[in-house]
């Protein structure tokens, strides 16, 4: 009998979150990391990159002990759950992005301290920046009211869930210049527990079943090429020579004989041609199965 492979699982702190449900989670943050990159570069006026640097299911007191106490500690309200999530900017990266919006170059600063009512406001607007594209990165997957409700230079100050609940902690890698810090987004699991099963991914080699008819809807609407042609009818190369405008072929192909009916350049059905009030039309008389062919390895194929 094989050797079962035995996985560690540390009981204190329980995974609530699968790990396809954390790739699910993954995919999504990576597209709005793109997005607000784009949408505070604009607003800066400078290139600010951003991407997903790691996803961890942590205690919220394990997650507040690896954040400086002079930060940009924001809490979000995620109606219509019921819960606050907390985003924290790194001081190294706050900075230098004041510093750009009131007119300098964006330089990072040596000296830390905590931020002032002035910057504190002045950072408001990128936060907005944030919690709008997270907003429209949820809106396909679950329509969540992002909105800020308070900001804070101590994490401490915000009280998003209790210090031994589970949370999912986002970080993501931010650069503007030489400036570079983290961007942390912290939701605690018990908020998502409602809907975290929308992000279950399909197990390979399952085939999703749509219920509600909508790719049937739009594979009914897709262009295909159709045309209709006769069998093949050999004629003389002397005629094909001689031919001029207005000429007429007589081909060796019998009204009453089926032609073929192409989709896409492939053989699909037969049909005869026949005369409906005023139009041609042609009457399917029945399907083309596909011809079986060996190849060159011998094997059989279709």
């Amino acid at each position: 009998m094989a050797e079962r492979k035995i996985l560690k699982y540390n009981f204190k702190r329980p995974d609530r979150v699968s790990k396809n449900q954390v790739r699910s989670l993954h995919f999504l943050h990576d597209r709005f990391a793109r997005n607000f990159s784009s949408s505070v570069s604009a607003y800066m006026r400078t290139v600010v990159e951003i991407s997903v640097e790691n996803i961890v299911q942590t205690s919220y007191a394990e997650f507040l002990n690896t954040v400086s106490d002079t930060t940009c500690h924001t809490g979000i309200s995620l109606k219509p759950l019921d819960g606050v999530a907390v985003i924290e900017i790194d001081p190294e990266l706050v900075f230098p992005m004041i510093d750009r919006l009131l007119g300098g170059a964006g330089r990072p600063m040596t000296n830390l301290r905590p931020m002032t009512e002035i910057e504190q406001s002045v950072m408001q607007n990128v936060l907005r920046l944030l919690v709008d594209n997270l907003r429209e990165s949820w809106r396909p997957v679950y329509p969540i009211e992002f909105t800020l409700t308070s900001t804070e230079t101590h994490p401490y100050m915000v009280q998003a869930t209790s210090p031994n609940e589970m949370v999912i902690h986002f970080q993501f890698q931010a650069q503007m210049k030489e400036a570079i810090g983290k961007i942390h987004l912290v939701i605690p699991t018990l908020v998502l527990e409602p809907i975290v099963h929308i992000f279950d991914q399909e197990e390979p080699g399952h085939r999703k079943i749509v219920q509600d008819g909508s790719l049937v809807h739009l594979l009914r609407h897709i262009p295909l090429d159709v045309s209709i042609e006769t069998p093949e009818t050999p004629f003389p190369m002397e005629s094909l020579l001689s031919l001029q405008v207005g000429d007429t072929l007589v081909l060796d192909h019998r009204e009453k004989w089926p032609v073929m009916i192409k989709v896409s350049g492939k053989n699909k059905l037969y049909a005869k041609a026949q005369m409906d009030a005023t139009h041609k039309a042609f009457v399917i008389t029945g399907h083309v199965r596909p011809r079986r062919e060996e190849s060159m390895n011998g094997h059989i194929a279709e």
